[in-house]
């Protein structure tokens, strides 16, 4: 193997310090542990549980109440399932855009 920087982990640091080196035409190689890259801002930290956050307020109207009025509401009930649904398709999203740009 022929490289000239060998990146270890994909999270925020990593990710720059790839994309970095490849626009000043350095060959570049990430290692990462995991399936998938993002590290643990990605994968189980920053992402996902600021995902979550948001996902509550917009599923229980609580912003839309400002613009629309108190009696606004957007579910009766929120499942766990609707939050898991939103932060998997948040953290893949992220993960698709890491990996466009690695």
């Amino acid at each position: 193997y022929d490289y000239d920087l060998v990146v270890i982990g994909s999270g925020p640091a990593g990710q720059k310090a790839a994309i970095q080196a490849a626009k000043l035409d350095k060959r570049v190689a990430v290692v990462e542990r995991k399936a998938v890259v993002g590290g643990v801002c990605i994968n189980t930290g920053t992402i996902p549980s600021k995902t979550l956050r948001e996902a509550v307020i917009y599923l229980s109207g609580y912003r839309q109440h400002d613009i629309y009025g108190q009696s606004y509401k957007v579910k009766d009930r929120i499942t766990v399932e609707d939050l898991m649904f939103r932060i998997e398709h948040v953290v893949r999203h992220e993960i698709d855009v890491i990996q466009d740009q690695l």
